[in-house]
């Protein structure tokens, strides 16, 4: 396809070329036990499904623009950049619009830093106009594809999260303990029977797989104007391997990384038949009363994910007895109750010094101070956590009394 600019654009190729996961006929039917994972359970999660065509135009449209614009800007007023688009928004969005509809709409640069919380991540930002493009293309996608997630696929959905997250891997454990049997000789009543296989995929975000991506996408998009802006999107980034990976930090990223993985639950749930399993973007977590069953599971799950060119984290995926607690979302559940993670308390303690020292200087306000220690706060009573939380007031008041920190390293 040509854009108006007179360049080529590469759109993705179709069903017979870019994998043979996705092609009927390059699948030996009678090979199942060796093949079948590679690309029947992937086409059956389709068949039958309904395509959707014409939705550029929609995409583009001033409405959905400015719907988009306000979802992008909310609780982001500060930074200069988005103030500027604001000071004249109804022009940047008629410009926008006209970039979409001729084509001509290329995502700036990335702004790239490194955050370290506790582990090392590389960060990208879109621009602020990009933001908004990306916000209307989710928008025009999140419809058709929302309906066919799995229930306990929880990130990055409206309805679900951490809490719900938490809620039913505390459901699952009752349901697999048959409500909280003891192993033989339990020393306390959180030792309960029953396993968990707790996995973590190997620097998900980038090695997704472009074509494999735009695959699964174009089973149900087949408006290739849409499927333009979403290579152009994915090709905005560059994780230092062609043809893979998108950037962390991007709100398309994160509805891509439900579609990639709902290959996973959809293998997981009807193909391995795990009733009791539950992911959050790319650490997921299988439930079971038998360890035999979870063992049998491993090696299944890590064949299926090579299809989707991705692998485990071989330190992160263990089997782990449901007596001794499962680490999930920041905090260690047990049957009876969910403590926060000592790693998560020094975090937040570290982040806490140098805001002091940002309040000593005069760069920050008491109530900015304690409004990052109340967001923490109800992150952190998602748990058991009443009286860590007491403790974290009171230090947070005793310190700021002080205004000077000779030596903040000694408050951790």
């Amino acid at each position: 396809m040509k854009t108006k600019g007179g360049g080529a654009t590469e759109l993705p190729a179709g069903r017979g070329n870019f994998n043979n996961r996705f092609n009927v006929n390059s699948c030996n039917y009678n090979n199942r036990a060796s093949r079948g994972i590679d690309c029947l359970s992937i086409l059956r999660i389709f068949s039958g499904m309904k395509t959707y065509q014409k939705l550029y135009q929609k995409l583009c449209s001033f409405d959905n623009l400015q719907i988009a614009y306000q979802k992008a800007k909310k609780g982001k007023l500060s930074p200069p950049s988005v103030a500027e688009f604001a000071e004249h928004w109804q022009y940047h969005l008629w410009k926008l619009h006209h970039e979409l509809c001729n084509k001509t709409y290329q995502p700036q640069p990335l702004k790239i830093f490194i955050l370290r919380d506790p582990k090392t991540r590389r960060i990208c930002v879109s621009q602020f106009r990009d933001r908004i493009v990306h916000h209307a293309l989710v928008n025009i996608l999140q419809p058709i594809f929302e309906p066919r997630f799995i229930y306990d696929s929880h990130a990055s959905r409206r309805g679900k999260g951490t809490f719900l997250a938490l809620k039913r891997a505390a459901i699952f454990i009752r349901k697999v303990t048959r409500n909280g049997r003891l192993v033989k000789e339990a020393k306390n009543n959180n030792q309960v029977k029953g396993y968990a296989l707790k996995c973590d995929i190997k620097r998900y975000f980038d090695n997704v797989d472009h074509k494999l991506l735009i695959g699964i996408i174009s089973k149900r998009i087949k408006d290739q104007e849409v499927l333009w802006l979403i290579t152009a999107i994915l090709n905005n980034y560059n994780s230092g391997v062609s043809g893979k990976g998108m950037p962390l930090g991007n709100w398309t990223s994160q509805f891509f990384a439900n579609i990639y993985l709902h290959e996973l639950d959809h293998f997981v749930k009807h193909e391995l038949k795990a009733k009791y399993y539950l992911r959050y973007v790319d650490d997921f977590v299988v439930f079971h009363q038998s360890k035999t069953a979870l063992r049998e599971y491993e090696p299944k799950i890590k064949e299926f994910l090579s299809s989707l060119r991705v692998e485990l984290h071989s330190d992160k995926c263990k089997i782990i007895p449901l007596s001794s607690g499962i680490n999930l979302l920041g905090f260690r559940i047990f049957y009876h109750h969910k403590l926060i993670r000592k790693r998560n308390l020094r975090t937040f303690r570290r982040k806490m010094i140098l805001l002091f020292e940002d309040y000593g200087s005069e760069k920050v306000s008491v109530q900015q101070v304690f409004d990052i220690f109340n967001g923490w706060k109800g992150y952190a009573l998602l748990g058991n956590s009443y009286t860590i939380c007491q403790k974290q007031e009171e230090w947070i008041t005793k310190e700021l009394g002080r205004r000077t920190f000779p030596n903040p390293h000694k408050l951790l």
